[in-house]
């Protein structure tokens, strides 16, 4: 059991003028489980990571006050005696996995602390019993869905069996079904183990019937500590900042009118999708399994499905980041198999599930550039497309700082106004409900839609998010093991709880 003690605890990133915690002081009691919310680039991550060590350990920047754990100073004390204490799941699963192999990926942690062999082949065998994973012992970790990695990394931290579990956004990459099992594990781990639980996350109404505690945070400080029963009483604060709303109270937040459809007769087609199959090399079936659709101008499309059902490869083959095993993809009538990445750059714009693998430039600003000025825009106009960005996706206070100096969320709308400055007629975004509070996801989608709507353009989505795909998409198409087993409108297919099970949702 752990108990942690945090006093007057601020840190400032090198890069910044302004902390990005301010004078912190709370208590977690042992065998706590503290809900951690608060708008996106409040400083959650930061917090988190000052709470395992990480800060100042393993992170550059003016660090003061303290953060004691079982009465021990953890500024003062080896980073790698208190990452056994207090473990973190990061938010993206790829930046603490480095192993090929499930298997040592969940050994390596315990190998170090000098396990024996047998115990350590038992710990990964319960360790991936627990997330879902059993028998993925010798899969490649790069042949993984985004979801899959995010319960291998879950499988290595419960192999330690931490004393303190800190959790930034576990579920953003999972299906409905994983979320489940991943917040039964944590319970579990809490109620029957006594680990304590730190679990940030914007997704507040999953999480809060399994805390005991809750911090509201805003701009670097807790404006919110209290105990669960006193927490959700007024719903005010949530809706001031943008935040998921934990409980069943009254909303001020406005209902989108934006929904992206085409009420012309014979839309114009602008993606057509021909028996399309992808397998990725050595392995024995196909990820993408015979699909066959048209996309005309100006629809909103949610693509859904289980972890591992195709969806990201979809988004990829469509994006002609993957050439096709059979099959074809013609966007305007063209073959994209044929075409280049830069004939497509200006065509269709991509957010990955990772949106740091699209950022390269040294500010906000630069990075909203790049694509229009390697396009040849004047500068005149190279100006105003950028400065209209900026403040299209709430980044203009924003423009001169370093893309990874941000948080996820933060640079998720940093790659998206990236990829919306060249005014593509196809989006594609996969999972951008990834680190993002209500407020900014919200409007986001209704930048994306307000453009569609205006300039006759398409938007494709993939998401687990079902209140995400009813208010933004006007069709569906659901997968399951690569292939589609549902086209048609979301309402329709929400209400066949078959459909829904068959497709993990």
């Amino acid at each position: 059991m752990a108990r942690i003690e945090i006093e007057n605890l601020r840190f400032t990133y090198p890069s910044r003028e302004i902390p990005t915690l301010h004078g912190i002081t709370t208590r977690v009691p042992h065998g706590a489980f503290v809900l951690l919310t608060g708008p996106t680039g409040c400083g959650k991550s930061t917090l988190l990571r000052a709470l395992n060590g990480l800060i100042p350990h393993a992170s550059a920047g003016t660090l003061t006050g303290t953060v004691h754990l079982n009465g021990k100073d953890i500024t003062r004390q080896r980073l790698a005696t208190t990452c056994q204490q207090a473990s973190l799941l990061f938010q993206n699963p790829d930046d603490q996995l480095f192993c090929t192999l499930v298997e040592d990926e969940i050994a390596f942690g315990l190998e170090n602390l000098g396990f024996l062999p047998k115990e350590i082949q038992e710990r990964i065998t319960i360790a991936l019993e627990q997330v879902g994973l059993s028998g993925f012992e010798s899969r490649q970790i790069s042949s993984l869905s985004g979801g899959e990695k995010q319960r291998v990394a879950l499988a290595a931290v419960c192999a330690m069996q931490p004393q303190v579990l800190l959790l930034d956004e576990p579920t953003s990459h999972l299906d409905p079904k994983g979320t489940r099992e991943i917040l039964n594990i944590v319970n579990s781990l809490n109620k029957e183990m006594a680990i304590t639980v730190v679990w940030a996350t914007h997704r507040t109404k999953e999480v809060a019937p399994l805390c005991n505690h809750v911090w509201l945070m805003e701009d670097g400080r807790i404006c919110l500590d209290l105990p669960k029963a006193d927490a959700f009483q007024d719903a005010t604060p949530y809706q001031r900042l943008g935040v998921q709303v934990p409980v069943d109270a009254p909303s001020n937040a406005p209902i989108s009118p934006l929904k992206p459809a085409s009420k012309v007769e014979r839309p114009e087609v602008l993606l057509n999708i021909q028996n399309l199959h992808f397998r990725y090399p050595n392995t024995d079936k196909d990820a993408v399994c015979d699909i066959s659709c048209e996309v005309p101008r100006g629809e909103g499309l949610a693509i859904m499905g289980a972890n591992g059902s195709g969806k990201t490869t979809l988004i990829h083959l469509i994006a002609g980041l993957l050439r096709p095993s059979a099959g074809e993809v013609r966007l305007d009538g063209k073959l994209c198999n044929r075409m280049k990445l830069h004939q497509l750059a200006g065509k269709v714009g991509i957010l990955f599930q990772d949106p740091d693998l699209l950022l390269q430039a040294e500010t906000v600003r630069d990075e909203v550039a790049f694509g229009p000025k390697n396009l040849k825009f004047l500068k005149k106009t190279l100006e105003e497309r950028v400065d209209r960005t900026l403040t299209r996706f709430d980044l203009q206070n924003l423009g001169s700082e370093a893309p990874y100096a941000l948080s996820r969320g933060q640079r998720q709308r940093t790659a998206v106004a990236a990829t919306f400055s060249l005014y593509p007629d196809l989006f594609l975004l996969d999972e951008p409900t990834t680190g993002q509070d209500a407020q900014h996801l919200h409007r986001l989608m209704d930048e994306l839609c307000a453009e569609i709507q205006q300039e006759n353009k398409t938007l494709i989505f993939a998401t687990h998010d079902t209140d995400l795909t009813l208010r933004y998409a006007n069709r569906i198409l659901l997968l399951r093991d690569g292939a589609v087993i549902y086209d048609g409108e979301p309402a329709t297919a929400f209400a066949d709880q078959d459909l829904l099970q068959q497709a993990s949702l």
